[in-house]
């Protein structure tokens, strides 16, 4: 493998990390992840979750019991709303997103909308993990227990918060913050009078937070900051939750976590994964999981953001691409490396998935090292186990353009075109049923493509009569090289290069500069100068509708 390649397919980290989880030697392996539903989740939560399919389908290889899991956070607090959101952030800042009804009517909370939408996408992507409600698993007696083993070891919990929350604070910010902790508690209370787990939005928060703990009682005591309510109530009776840096290990702690993967804001040096990994040694007595840093991943050189409305989703994606060309762009890249997704740029990386597709069964003469890595990353990048042969698919780039013609032609009509276009590019006489089934899929996702990322370029249009201004700016020589071509389309059916061909070839024969004979060309059937290759858009639209176009204007 070349230098370039290497560094353009650094999957060496796949088997670093499936190691460090072996390492582990356990019976049962549970890979998790976990995101926050404060609005639509945008598409890079799928490289955590693509990270944990592909070590779970790694260790199944060896014979391990592997899983995973998906954590859905719809208990935090509402902090902010998108700018799309049309709630009311007074009305609702500090309530769980579970309890924040969703304004779509469809789902039973603001947090169950917007994380369904993620999960509908699961199977597309290949990825299957058990999902857990965060809201929910806080009303079963195992988490309750998890929230007592943390209220009872708080002054642990306290020493750990100064080491690492504080650890970079100056002398009098770490002295006025460990002198708050000597009554700070791991875990807040839904206000039963507002409803509220805290108060305030971004800059002016205060939590709900338990102001004592009874361990022989097992009793709470809270007072809301935000309604002034306050009580002493069992903690069987209350809706309790502990703080993020607590609540993340305890998870880890009561599923038994083995490996989760995390985004760089979390997984710095210091940071609240390894707050999380000190709480587990000495709160709950074990390591915790197999730490997995990952960059993030941007969407046309900028980083997504939920509460900014910043946002690429996963359905938009299956909406123009396919999705096994989403893993293989995670899976190829080391995880310490950002990767910048560029949806302008879809056509080309389909082309060049099916490139490195063709390399997995052995098509178009591949090298050793490209039949190599196409035989590890193929089958982690598809959803589903690779078919046992080849499946000839309609050229991305080619749906472009027939997508846009349904309208014009009919869909039969543009059915047969794509059929003959895949016979051709493969060089075949029969296609086989998944071919044929997945041509109107690659019609529906290019003309999506087209619709919301392409350029004037992609872009086409015919009309039902060749316009006026078009017609005017036609010479006697454009007439004539428009005669010629008319003559020759009426002939022998030609190919698409030999059409590309006769266009040269006629301009050059009457005197007539190439570049003009094209835009002439153009401009009739499209009303533009340029547009895709010609040969083939000519055969597309079929010689004898061309032959009539060209005989409206002569």
């Amino acid at each position: 493998m070349s230098g370039r390649d290497e560094q353009e397919f650094s999957i060496h980290w796949i088997q670093d990390v499936v190691d460090r989880v072996l390492a582990r030697d356990v019976d049962d392996y549970l890979i998790s992840a976990g995101k926050s539903p404060s609005g639509r989740i945008h598409i890079g939560i799928l490289r955590e979750l693509i990270v944990c399919d592909v070590i779970k389908r790694r260790l199944v290889e060896r014979g391990k019991n592997a899983r995973t899991m998906f954590v859905i956070d719809d208990y935090d607090p509402v902090r902010s709303f998108p700018p799309s959101t049309s709630l009311s952030l007074d009305k609702y800042a500090g309530v769980p997103y579970s309890d924040v009804p969703d304004e779509f009517g469809c789902c039973e909370s603001y947090g169950a909308h917007w994380a369904n939408e993620l999960i509908e996408t699961f199977p597309e992507f290949g990825i299957d993990p058990k999902i857990v409600w965060t809201s929910k698993l806080y009303e079963t007696s195992e988490m309750l227990e998890e929230v007592r083993i943390c209220l009872r070891k708080t002054e642990t919990i306290r020493d750990i918060m100064v080491e690492y929350v504080a650890r970079d604070f100056n002398e009098e910010q770490k002295q006025q913050y460990t002198e708050g902790m000597k009554t700070w508690f791991p875990a807040s209370i839904v206000c039963p009078n507002c409803g509220r787990l805290q108060s305030g939005v971004k800059g002016g928060i205060e939590p709900n937070r338990v102001t004592e703990y009874d361990p022989n009682t097992d009793e709470v005591s809270f007072a809301c900051p935000g309604c002034g309510h306050a009580a002493t109530l069992p903690l069987s009776d209350v809706r309790i939750k502990l703080t993020w840096r607590v609540d993340w290990p305890a998870k880890w702690h009561l599923f038994k976590v083995t490996c989760e993967p995390a985004g760089k804001d979390h997984a710095v040096k210091g940071g609240s994964y390894d707050t999380g990994l000190e709480v587990s040694r000495r709160v709950f007595g074990w390591k915790g999981p197999v730490k997995v840093p990952y960059e993030w991943v941007q969407i046309g050189g900028r980083d997504m953001a939920t509460s900014e409305g910043i946002v690429f989703i996963p359905k938009t994606w299956l909406e123009i691409a396919p999705p096994e060309l989403y893993r293989f762009l995670m899976l190829k890249t080391d995880l310490k490396r950002t990767i910048n997704i560029q949806p302008d740029r879809i056509p080309d990386l389909v082309d060049r998935y099916e490139r490195f597709e063709r390399s997995y069964y052995g098509i178009d003469n591949p090298t050793d090292e490209e039949r190599e890595l196409a035989e590890l990353l193929y089958p982690l990048s598809e959803a589903e186990t690779p078919s046992e042969h080849f499946i000839p698919k309609l050229s991305y780039k080619f749906a472009i353009v027939t997508s846009q013609l349904e309208a014009l032609l009919g869909k039969e009509v543009v059915l047969e075109r794509c059929k003959e276009a895949v016979r051709k590019q493969h060089d075949i006489e029969e296609l086989c049923p998944e071919t044929i089934s997945h041509i109107p899929i690659r019609l529906s996702r290019a003309r999506a493509w087209v619709s919301e990322f392409g350029s004037e370029r992609d872009q086409i249009q015919v009309t039902e009569e060749v316009p006026q201004d078009v017609r005017q700016t036609l010479n006697e020589q454009d007439r004539e090289f428009l005669a010629t071509m008319l003559e020759l389309l009426k002939g022998q059916p030609k190919n698409d290069e030999e059409l590309q061909t006769a266009v040269f070839e006629t301009a050059r024969e009457i005197g007539m500069k190439p570049r003009r004979a094209f835009t002439v060309f153009y401009r009739l059937l499209i009303s533009r100068k340029s547009g895709p290759r010609l040969g083939p858009l000519l055969n597309l639209l079929g010689p004898d509708w061309v032959a009539q176009r060209i005989e409206s204007i002569l």
